[in-house]
């Protein structure tokens, strides 16, 4: 009886996290799709990191492009945002596996003080970026490197974008023999 009562105490809190997960999608407006590691490789190397930087990802969902960035670079300070708690909880226990110091927070990125980044991932949907770049203006220093995967600022022009060249046999193919933009800005 006792392993019976582990077991729906288990379905019951997966079941609850699953809810909120995707009520927090709702909230954001984003929902949960890693990024190709092909992509994440790619946007860490457009980051042109010396090792010295401040670098967040806004939605980081699992953690991959902080730990990536953190592993080639570990003198970074690596921060992601993540607010739907299961991939929140799934970036933290990512982050804990990796070893490496990068601090996750469960919060808003909307609400984030962005005034000390150096560099900000991004993989978000296009009606978050109107009023994402009102905020980073207002906030952020003059040359703070902006790399977003798949989607670009309406009122800003990248200083370079590039087609990411997706393996044969990943599951998002592309519609033409091109795989998803990277576009990096400098504000």
């Amino acid at each position: 009886m006792l392993i019976a009562d582990f077991v729906l105490l288990g379905v019951a809190v997966v079941t609850i996290l699953a809810l909120f997960t995707m009520l927090g999608s709702l909230y954001v407006w984003v929902p949960y799709v890693p990024t190709p590691h092909t992509v994440v490789k790619r946007m860490v190397e457009l980051a042109t990191l010396q090792g010295n930087e401040v670098v967040y990802d806004l939605g980081c969902g699992d953690g991959r492009l902080l730990i990536e960035a953190k592993r080639k670079h570990p003198g970074i300070q690596a921060i992601g945002y993540e607010l739907p708690i299961g991939i929140y909880l799934l970036g933290k226990i990512r982050v804990f596996f990796s070893r490496l110091p990068i601090t996750i927070h469960w919060k808003d990125f909307r609400k984030a003080d962005l005034q000390n980044a150096d560099v900000i991932f991004l993989y978000l949907v296009p009606e978050v970026f109107a009023k994402l770049e009102k905020k980073l203006s207002h906030e952020l220093r003059k040359g703070t490197k902006v790399i977003s995967h798949g989607f670009e600022f309406p009122g800003r022009s990248p200083m370079h974008v590039e087609r990411v060249p997706l393996p044969s046999w990943h599951f998002m193919k592309p519609r033409k023999a091109e795989g998803p933009r990277i576009f990096v800005y400098e504000w």
